[in-house]
C-alpha cells in the first residue's frame, strides 16, 4: 500500500487529508511541521509527500528543497491557503522547486485524490 507523508502545522488540515486518503486505501503518516516531516522521511521514506507552504520554522519551500536533496524522485504535492504572498505565487514557487502538483486551500476531495493519482503514475484505486 502506498504511504503518504502529510506535513502541515494545521491539525484540521492534516486530519482532513488523512481522512480523504485513508478512505481511498492509502497509508498516511502525519508530521506537525517541516522539521518533523524531514525527520520522519529520513526514518521511513514515503512514496508521496504532501506539504503545506506556510508553516512556522521551516516553510514548505524549504521542505521541498530538503526533500529533493534526500530523494530527487519522490513526488511532492504542495498545498497553500496563502499568506503574505498570494497562494498562486507561493504555489508557483513550489512548482519551480520541484513540486509535481499544487492545490489551493480549501480543496475538495476530488482535487486532492486527482492530484495524488497524477503524482502516483502507477497508482490504481
Amino acid at each position: 500500500m502506498p504511504r503518504v507523508l502529510v506535513i502541515d502545522d494545521d491539525e484540521e488540515s492534516r486530519t482532513l487529508v488523512r481522512a480523504m486518503l485513508t478512505g481511498v486505501g492509502l497509508e498516511v503518516e502525519e508530521a506537525l511541521d517541516g522539521d518533523d516531516g524531514l525527520r520522519k522521511f529520513r526514518t521511513r521514506p514515503a512514496n508521496l509527500v504532501i506539504t503545506d507552504i506556510n508553516m512556522p520554522g521551516m516553510n514548505g519551500h524549504q521542505v521541498i528543497m530538503s526533500l529533493r536533496e534526500l530523494n530527487a524522485a519522490v513526488p511532492i504535492i504542495a498545498i497553500s491557503g496563502g499568506g503574505a504572498e498570494s497562494k498562486e505565487d507561493l504555489l508557483g514557487d513550489a512548482m519551480a522547486l520541484g513540486a509535481v502538483e499544487v492545490i489551493t486551500k480549501p480543496f475538495e476531495f476530488q482535487q486532492l485524490v486527482g492530484a495524488v493519482k497524477r503524482a502516483f503514475v502507477n497508482w490504481d484505486d
